[in-house]
């Protein structure tokens, strides 16, 4: 009996430490004790039935190996009747305590001023729109989850798509960038994705995330930190690799202090999202959101198509709607599957493949020539078509003023720009891009020869 009141004073010492007052340094047998509220003690012993010959040992602040050497007698069969072995291994009496499960994450989660700012700003600025993200994302987590698991990268960096689409594969960007992750046309195509005006990949969630996953490996490949290679995700590798060399720190957070100027508040801001948006997900009741309607994971089979089909056809020998195949196929932009693709995957309906399979041979396939008469003209392409004519205008027009001026030869010195020299030969900018077939007019390297179109009075000097 005094080893359990031992064990019984040691638990007490443990939860309320307000208790007791003594001297660790001293052993348990020497400690002098001073105890705040007796009341407390009596209670304990009355509790375990105390015979009034008993002695209570105070130990207290225990140490580790204390606890363990008092357990051990406890529990040692030598110290316990038998209907006390009995009592404490009857599952009746055994009290269940349930244990509190940490939220973990698989990417660094550094928390900040930046990142409660945008915990407030989800929570409460866009918090209907945050719901309805949060309510879509479950119909395409566990896919993204599982292909960045398999490639072997976090799933935690899934939360992307959170901050740039809100899981919507029709999105749709001002710089163009397009689908759930927002891939531009170049990086899209780069990683494999079709894009033509039958098809665009970049809006269909398991090809988007398949590259997607491919793009932050070699981002991470390239810097080594999640947090940069999700900053390479929105302003690409070549931006993020410039201003490491230019601030010469590998740290996202130092690259994006106030005063560094370099990378746009957009990037800046992009890891903050992330982690403010991966730390709302994955506990949303503890942030407010208790009341999300979760929509179901979206559940087809995939049935392979080699040639151009109506899938008005499709639909009716699946036997179901047009709506569920475009809905399942949010990168077909027309009503056809596309050509030239001989392994293309059309997604159905669960339990509709057997079913269309079955039925597909007698589906009369369709000629390109065909389609393209419904279709109609590529979009945009008038646009460009006046963009073209432009251009040979603009250059026709510089030809002519060109046919009467001297032409000099001009070498580019380090720290020139293409501004500095038109304006030091009193010539448009634009013009002087155009001469030299410059796209980008922060091109130029030293050493550069340009051709400059100047008047034939001229008293400039061809460096």
């Amino acid at each position: 009996m005094n080893r359990i009141l031992q064990a019984l004073v040691v638990s007490l010492t443990i939860l309320t430490p307000d208790i007791i007052y003594a001297n660790q340094s001293e052993t348990a047998s020497d400690q002098k004790v001073d105890v705040v509220d007796s009341a407390k003690i009596e209670d304990a012993a009355d509790t375990a039935q105390a015979q009034d010959d008993s002695q209570i040992v105070v130990i207290v602040n225990p140490t580790p190996e204390q606890i363990l050497s008092l357990d051990k007698q406890i529990l040692s069969p030598e110290t316990l009747d038998e209907g006390m072995q009995e009592e404490a291994s009857s599952p009746e009496e055994v009290e269940e305590t349930e244990v509190p499960v940490l939220t973990t994450f698989d990417i660094p989660m550094t928390t900040n001023e930046k990142v409660e700012i945008y915990i407030h700003y989800f929570t409460n600025r866009i918090r209907d729109k945050f719901s309805t993200w949060l309510g879509r994302s479950e119909m395409y987590l566990p896919m993204m989850k599982k292909t960045f698991r398999e490639k072997g990268l976090p799933e935690d960096l899934t939360y992307l798509v959170l901050i740039e689409s809100g899981f919507n594969n029709r999105a749709y960007s001002r710089a163009k960038a397009t689908g759930q992750w927002q891939f531009m046309k170049g990086t899209g195509k780069r990683y494999g994705l079709r894009i033509d005006r039958w098809i665009d990949e970049r809006r269909d969630p398991e090809k988007a995330t398949e590259a997607a996953a491919e793009y932050l490996g070699d981002l991470y490949g390239l810097f080594n930190d999640w947090h940069l290679a999700a900053a390479g995700y929105n302003a690409g590798e070549g931006k993020i690799g410039r201003a490491i060399k230019k601030y010469k720190t590998v740290d996202f957070w130092q690259l994006s202090q106030p005063k560094n100027k370099y990378l746009r508040r957009e990037t800046k801001d992009y890891v903050p999202k992330l982690i403010a948006a991966a730390m709302i997900a994955k506990e949303p009741a503890k942030y407010g959101f208790d009341d999300i309607e979760y929509d179901p994971s979206i559940a087809y089979e995939k049935v392979t198509i080699s040639r151009i089909m109506d899938l008005r056809e499709v639909a009716s020998a699946a036997e179901c709607s047009l709506e569920d195949i475009q809905i399942l196929n949010p990168a077909l932009k027309t009503k056809f599957t596309p050509p030239n693709y001989p392994d293309f995957e059309l997604n159905v309906p669960m339990g509709k493949k057997e079913i269309l399979e079955d039925k597909l041979a007698s589906i009369a396939g369709v000629s390109e020539k065909v389609a393209l008469r419904e279709v109609g003209p590529e979009k945009n392409s008038l646009s460009r078509k006046k963009s073209s004519r432009a251009k040979r205008v603009q250059a026709q027009s510089v030809s002519m003023e060109t046919a009467s001026k001297k032409i000099i030869s001009y070498i580019v010195k380090e720290g020139e720009t293409l501004w500095g020299i038109a304006a030091k030969y009193s010539v448009d900018v634009r013009h002087l891009a155009s001469w030299n077939n410059l796209r980008n007019h922060h091109q130029l390297k030293t050493g550069q020869r340009l051709n400059i179109y100047v008047g034939r009075d001229t008293g400039k000097k061809v460096s």
